[in-house]
């Protein structure tokens, strides 16, 4: 399994996705994403608990199709599923005052960058016979270009979703619990159950039982 690190939801999971049994790596963004969204403190690990670690520049695309290779080769050979948490920037910068580098930068990485990694795990998951892809998509306030992001993100999941597949399964959530914890349990809970409905994004808003489809 691999998933993005440098959230606490990352954190969140890593830790309940050990608590179930799976052998995790982490995807550590490079470029101008780089830094832990909202302030949030990339995670410590030491000793037999830390994990292992991956480059991935968005940016690149050569970087998604070697990132999900290196994770093959770290993870023993064996990549089945890829955990995504997607946290896009709150910069409230008014439409007016963005630079045309700015609006082409977070273009290129959120939605082009993103759903080359995407792309990459699932045709390596089809040549070896299946897997599974996360997208979570965290719900919050964010200026226009955040907006545009997550508004990729939706999309490519809704268009995901409703392409379908013999072999890839994908889920999608939109995250507005603002609590990891629960939000980890979830994810590892639908990895594990099969039978569960895809067909549709999932929102998630954290209480017992408050589920619905976007």
């Amino acid at each position: 399994m691999a998933v993005p690190a440098g959230s606490a939801r990352v954190s969140a999971f890593v830790a309940e996705a050990r608590v179930a049994g799976r052998t995790t790596a982490e995807l550590h963004i490079e470029g101008p994403q780089a830094a832990a969204p909202r302030g949030e403190a990339e995670p410590e690990a030491d000793g037999e608990n830390r994990t292992l670690s991956i480059p991935w520049n968005p940016l690149s695309f050569a970087s998604a199709r070697a990132a999900i290779i290196e994770a093959e080769t770290v993870l023993g050979g064996s990549l089945d599923e890829l955990v995504l948490f997607a946290d896009p920037p709150a910069d409230p910068t008014g439409i007016a005052d963005l630079t045309p580098k700015a609006i082409e930068g977070a273009a290129l990485a959120w939605a082009a960058g993103w759903t080359e990694l995407v792309r990459e795990a699932a045709k390596r998951f089809g040549e070896r016979g299946g897997g599974s892809i996360v997208l979570v998509i965290v719900q919050a306030e964010r200026g226009p270009l955040g907006s545009m992001a997550a508004g990729a993100l939706l999309g490519l999941a809704e268009g995901m979703l409703r392409s379908g597949g013999n072999t890839v399964r994908l889920m999608a959530l939109r995250d507005e619990s603002g609590q990891p914890d629960l939000l980890a349990r979830y994810v590892v809970k639908s990895l594990d159950e099969t039978g569960r409905d895809s067909g549709k994004i999932q929102r998630f808003g954290g209480r017992s039982g408050l589920f619905g489809r976007v």
